[in-house]
């Protein structure tokens, strides 16, 4: 070999090494940060000591040099010049001081929110911070124009927040053996911590020979790498679902020990479908030895009954159980469901035997000293499998499967994953009524209570389970009459947000509506289709420049995340909390934003660490509370040891509910209902009669989707669209180096059709 061809080592500039934390998608994997001599960031790479992730990142978080390199940046505050508004117009952008830009803001949010404060729509979206995300609450204004809930969790977190009492769940990788995934790429292309997950995910594979079945309409990546892809028609999840439910039962492939004891599966319902209940309001079980009705908690009962028909107080009642099973009988048999799902009975039967047989019924194991249920065996799932209409009980349906085989929060199992716990001796479980957990379906914070007409735009008031519904601002807007709105959104506040782009429904008419806005600013790092219609442009720090302390969704792990500047701001730009602090103090609502941050933060928990209401703090300020708040460790500690990620703590992870019931029947969610139907009764609410009231249900039925009965028969292909890990949360198709990834994949660049179905057609 010649001099001229040897290879060359392509070593690192001299520099040094930091430790921080990813900023390109909501979760908090950590990292280490390379800076040369002069200054400059030329490499990023996961953090090894961190073992959550292990080392890993994704192709976002290596992407987050050019995040911080792009040349597009906003470098200074910035005013329009051109009244026309639109996407790809050009808004005439000059470059103004900060001073003017905070008070052009500040004089013209006043104007509005003087007038009705319910004239400001926020879209607040950086969800490492959502100590800016509340900012409108300082207002007293709920409206809200993100693009969360409708693409993800609209369903996903109410009925994680009634199972489990937490934001998300996730399957055990640390012990399970048998893994379903459906409509999500856990633990290989997306979803929670999807470095993270992937890492313990592929040594469950290798090193215990998890077996990993996947159900999605598409040949996925989870589906290509798992022992076997079950392909199912579009909306029809559930069914599936239901029908591995109807086997297991039938088959008494059930832990039937722990519906007996640990959830509400024994408890009677009636007719109307609420438990039966005494004059004290405590709620009866039948007891099959003494063939009597017994109070839930009476310490004579002998043996639960699950099934059966009976009559107490007068009442004819059956316990949830059979209420259950009754519904599988009638509509999910797998023969049935094969003419729904398109997949073989026989497929169904086999999968729901592997299941019960993986799960390993019975068994136990000590961690920590305790001995607990090995179930490891469970139900995974995500947006594709219950991100649309009839969703909630798309969700319960995946949770029963999990409840059959005892796999809920188990060893193994199905394991609730709380968004974040603030503190290390956290605890997320409430206690409810007839020792049952409480259900607490919106884990982000109260619904406001019901108005009529609505004080929100979109509409809030009117879900009591679900999360914000945003999507609902275009349809209040193209129809306010209907909705007897009394006031005119007419100022937005818009930060690391981009709804125009995220939101579902036609394009022209949400630019007509970002167009209603006599104002919006726009609070962001780059261009983006929403920062078109801006008036004025705040431009941010990025996550090299910044500060924070996160903790987001993490399956296996807790602790706090720091995020640190590896560099000082390239250009004229502030923190989001420098912005907010500002806005706040010349709105006059410096304490009232305080308060919410003591809330939201969990600073109310520790009063030495509470925000003073009539301070301003920096990002860094807050950073080093929230690390003080989780292990009372400063912030010169997390300087130098970037993180207090260790592996979740059992007692936190493991049946944390020890000694209540779980929800196997959601009772609340018929309270709701008739709460709500009462409310827009007795105000006389003119759509009441045309609301969707389907989905209020205790137990999942075999009712179709709406796009299988809805849908004019000449329609004969559905429309599915998906997500990989390179191109979820708006972080990613603004960034050049992701963009390259995508567009070099042709599943990302065209509409995909079956082969067979596409020679049918010609």
């Amino acid at each position: 070999m010649t001099a001229a061809t040897k290879p060359v080592h392509n070593s690192i500039k001299p520099g040094r090494w930091i430790k921080s934390t990813c900023k390109m998608c909501l979760h908090s994997c950590t990292s280490r940060i390379h800076i040369t001599d002069d200054g400059i960031v030329n490499k990023i790479e996961g953090d090894p000591s961190n073992p959550s992730n292990n080392g890993k990142l994704c192709p976002k978080g290596n992407s987050a040099i050019l995040r911080h390199y792009d040349p597009n940046r906003f470098k200074q505050p910035l005013k329009r010049t051109n009244p026309v508004k639109g996407v790809g117009i050009d808004p005439g952008w000059v470059p103004i001081s900060w001073e003017e830009a905070f008070s052009i803001v500040a004089s013209e949010l006043k104007k509005s929110i003087d007038q009705d404060p319910r004239k400001l729509i926020c879209s607040i979206e950086d969800f490492q911070k959502m100590n800016t995300w509340i900012w409108g609450l300082s207002f007293g204004n709920n409206n809200c124009f993100n693009s969360n809930g409708t693409m993800c969790g609209g369903a996903y977190h109410p009925a994680n927040g009634y199972i489990h009492s937490t934001f998300a769940a996730a399957n055990d990788a640390k012990h399970c053996n048998y893994w379903i995934n459906n409509g999500t790429g856990d633990g290989f292309s997306s979803h929670l911590h999807a470095a993270a997950q992937s890492n313990w995910v592929a040594k469950a594979r290798m090193e215990r020979g998890m077996r990993m079945v996947t159900v999605e309409p598409r040949l996925s990546i989870s589906g290509a790498k798992s022992q076997e892809w079950i392909p199912i028609r579009p909306a029809t999840d559930r069914h599936f679902a239901l029908g591995l439910c109807q086997v297991l039962i039938e088959a008494g492939l059930c832990d039937y020990e722990f519906l007996k004891k640990d959830t509400n599966a024994p408890y009677l319902a009636g007719e109307d479908g609420y438990f039966v209940r005494n004059a004290e309001g405590k709620i009866y079980v039948w007891d099959a030895i003494d063939n009597r009705a017994k109070l839930w908690d009476d310490p004579s009962i002998r043996d639960f009954a699950l099934e059966g028909s009976y009559t107490v107080e007068g009442k004819s009642c059956k316990p949830a159980f059979q209420r259950f099973r009754d519904i599988l009988d009638a509509d999910c048999k797998p023969e049935q469901v094969e003419r729904i799902t398109t997949i073989p009975a026989a497929t169904t039967r086999r999968i729901a035997r592997e299941l019960a047989k993986a799960a390993q019924i019975g068994a136990t194991i000590e961690i920590d000293g305790r001995t607990l249920p090995f179930r490891p065996a469970a139900y995974n799932y995500y947006r594709g499998a219950q991100g649309r209409k009839m969703g909630m009980q798309a969700n319960h349906a995946y949770k029963m499967v999990n409840f059959l085989i005892g796999s809920i929060d188990t060893p193994g199992g199905h394991i609730g994953v709380t968004l974040d716990d603030k503190w290390e001796d956290f605890n997320h479980i409430v206690p409810g009524e007839n020792g049952q957990i409480e259900g607490i379906p919106h884990q982000l914070g109260h619904v406001p209570p019901f108005s009529y007409p609505s004080n929100e735009f979109h509409l809030f008031s009117h879900f009591p389970v679900g999360v914000h519904p945003p999507h609902l601002n275009l349809e209040v807007f193209l129809n306010k009459q209907k909705y007897g709105i009394e006031f005119d959104p007419d100022v937005m506040v818009v930060c690391h947000s981009n709804p125009l782009w995220a939101m579902q429904g036609p394009r022209t008419k949400w630019f007509e509506f970002m167009k209603s806005m006599r104002f919006v600013v726009a609070i962001d790092i780059i261009p983006t289709e929403t920062t078109d219609f801006a008036d004025v442009i705040l431009p941010t720090t990025d996550a090299l420049e910044s500060w924070n302390m996160t903790m987001i969704e993490p399956p296996h792990t807790e602790g706090m995340c720091l995020r640190q500047p590896a560099t000082e701001p390239l250009y004229d730009v502030k923190s989001e909390e420098d912005i907010f602090y500002e806005l706040s103090e010349r709105l006059g609502v410096l304490e009232s934003y305080n308060d919410m941050v003591n809330m939201i933060c969990g600073f109310d928990h520790s009063p030495n660490l509470m925000l003073e209401r009539d301070k301003k703090y920096t990002d860094k300020e807050i950073a080093r509370r929230k690390g003080l708040l989780w292990n009372g460790k400063d912030l010169d500690w997390y300087i130098e040891h970037g993180h207090s990620v260790t592996e979740r703590r059992p007692d936190k992870w493991y049946r944390p509910w020890q000694g209540m019931r779980l929800l196997f029947y959601i009772e609340d969610m018929l309270v709701q209902r008739d709460k709500l139907k009462a409310k827009m009764e007795e105000l006389d609410v003119p759509y009441r009669h045309d609301w969707q009231w389907d989905d209020y249900s205790p137990l999942p039925t075999a009712l179709l989707d709406p796009i299988h009965t809805d849908e004019p028969p000449e329609y004969d292909l559905y429309g599915i669209f998906f997500k990989d890990i390179q191109i979820n949360f708006g972080e990613s198709l603004t960034n050049p180096w992701i963009k390259d990834i995508v567009y070099r994949d042709p599943v990302h660049t065209a509409l995909l059709l079956n082969t067979q179905t596409a020679a049918k057609k010609g």
